[in-house]
């Protein structure tokens, strides 16, 4: 099972690499190094010349439109190599803001209603485009204006404006189309797993460890969700907030389920301890981190750098190979999200996670098949165990079968019957010295009256275990699946229902043929 999940994750992961490398687009921002922006004045109904004393020069990713009205006005160089495509062209703003576009001095359209007041601004798309008649578009230096304001929302983002440039002209999804086919199959290989881990759920005994596991695939899975959302479904602006709190609470989900997983496995002392110490400050560090990229990173580093210590922990006590696993991988995974800090909530995060969450799926699978090979062997133990004490306990205390036919009563010695047969109104007494009995009554008046050691064997028989040697499958009949063997040298069916029962009970006992 474990080997068909993991080459079902390879093909979703590889199908979207496969389909990401036939896709291709030219794409060409602005000159984000030397943006000039004014802000504008109440009123304001025209450009502003960009040469005013309160205009400034700077990056177009420090500039700030929220809660103001603002000019922008940047430079956009067009290659001969992009005109050559001769593909319709748009010009994409991918920002927290509500924008009205000129290219060359001609309007392009608006994205919502830019204004000075919070009341008369009209929210625009988190992510929109603008048509480029392909006259307007020039060989070389094209100015490019932009007005913009951001007065909805209750987020203040360090980063509102993310993208302003120019593509080929299609849904903003195309724009993004590569990362978004690679991202699909990693949600498509993390839905897998959690399918697996929930039938794993409901069948494991120790159920808290893969419900801890199924809990990080989902968040993470959400957390994925949720960051490609921003492609499948072009939201209004002000929504953008809530994406993010979602990200940053999914991230704190995927966190602290990563770090019960860890206590709950390595932590043998001291848990308690270990969570009242890093809930709080991984809580803490994240709220003061700035930007929401920042937070959600810190909101999984922080649990999984103490899994580290706590894995260590337990593999300096321990030693053993388990443990030593266990620490090696949450090393890489940490140093890892270390040194992809910046780039942590792209595609580096589903990459990393998917591993770790493979790692984790593989591990708990493998136990799981230990388990069960472990519970079948105490389970065959058991039936040993139990069957040696009925042979004792009979030996001990020997039984009698009280017995009534044509007005007598009969009492024979259990140990000397051989086996029972149901035969219509009566039962058919076989005993080991040959002879046998016709008893009125049923079945089951005579199967009360025996100990354990005696097992029915099929509806109309009933067997003394210590006379069997042995049992053999068969495929003959209807009603039969099998053939016990005597030492009186008969033979009695085995119903195809109890067979497998049959077979464990006297395993060890007599020869399985």
């Amino acid at each position: 099972m474990n080997k068909r999940l993991f080459l079902a994750c390879v093909f979703f992961i590889l199908n979207g690499l496969v389909q990401s490398l036939a896709f291709a687009q030219a794409t060409i921002s602005i000159d984000n190094q030397s943006v000039v922006y004014c802000p504008a004045k109440p009123e304001q109904k025209t450009q502003p010349t960009f040469t005013e004393k309160e205009c400034q020069q700077g990056l177009l990713f420090d500039i700030d439109p929220q809660n103001v009205e603002l000019w922008l006005k940047a430079n956009l160089t067009v290659t001969d190599a992009y005109l050559k495509r001769k593909q319709p062209s748009a010009l994409f703003v991918f920002a927290k803001m509500s924008s009205e576009v000129f290219l060359n001095g001609e309007r392009l359209g608006s994205n919502g209603t830019p204004s000075f007041l919070k009341d008369e601004e009209f929210s625009g798309d988190m992510d929109a485009k603008f048509y480029i008649p392909p006259r307007l578009l020039n060989r070389g230096t094209n100015e490019v204006i932009i007005h913009v304001s951001s007065h909805h929302g209750f987020l203040t983002l360090s980063r509102p404006i993310h993208f302003i440039g120019i593509s080929e002209y299609g849904q903003t999804s195309e724009f993004f189309k590569r990362d978004l086919l690679i991202l699909l199959s990693l949600l498509g290989a993390m839905l897998l797993g959690c399918t697996y881990l929930i039938t794993l759920v409901f069948s494991a005994e120790d159920k808290e460890t893969p419900a801890l596991i199924l809990l990080m695939l989902a968040a993470a899975s959400g957390q994925l969700f949720t960051e490609i959302s921003r492609v499948i479904f072009n939201y209004s602006y002000p929504l953008h907030d809530i994406r993010l709190i979602a990200i940053v609470v999914l991230s704190l989900i995927f966190g602290f389920s990563f770090l019960l997983f860890t206590i709950k496995k390595f932590a043998r002392t001291q848990r308690n301890l270990w969570l009242a110490l890093v809930v709080p400050l991984t809580i803490y560090l994240s709220f003061m981190m700035p930007g929401f990229d920042g937070k959600s990173v810190i909101a999984i580093l922080v649990p999984a750098l103490f899994s580290v210590v706590i894995s260590g922990l337990s593999c300096w006590k321990v030693r053993s190979r388990e443990s030593i696993s266990y620490c090696i991988a949450y090393s890489v995974f940490c140093l890892t999200i270390v040194f992809t800090f910046g780039k942590f909530n792209s595609m580096y995060f589903y990459y990393i996670v998917t591993g770790m969450m493979a790692f984790l799926v593989i591990k708990i699978v493998n136990q799981s098949v230990k388990d069960k090979i472990l519970r079948k062997e105490e389970e065959q133990q058991l039936v040993k165990l139990q069957l040696k004490v009925d042979q004792l306990a009979q030996q001990k205390s020997p039984t009698t079968l009280q017995l009534s036919s044509a007005g007598k009563i009969e009492i024979i010695p259990v140990h000397d019957v051989a086996y029972c047969k149901a035969a219509g109104d009566y039962v058919e007494i076989f005993l080991t010295n040959q002879k046998q009995s016709l008893f009125s009554g049923t079945l089951k008046s005579i199967e009360e009256q025996l100990p354990s050691t005696f097992l029915k064997v099929h509806r109309s028989y009933i067997v003394n275990l210590d006379e069997v040697v042995s049992v053999t499958s068969s495929k003959n009949g209807a009603t039969s699946s099998g053939i016990l063997a005597l030492k009186s040298g008969d033979e009695i069916p085995v119903s195809r229902r109890i067979l497998p029962h049959v077979r464990g009970v006297i395993k060890g006992s007599v020869a399985l043929v």
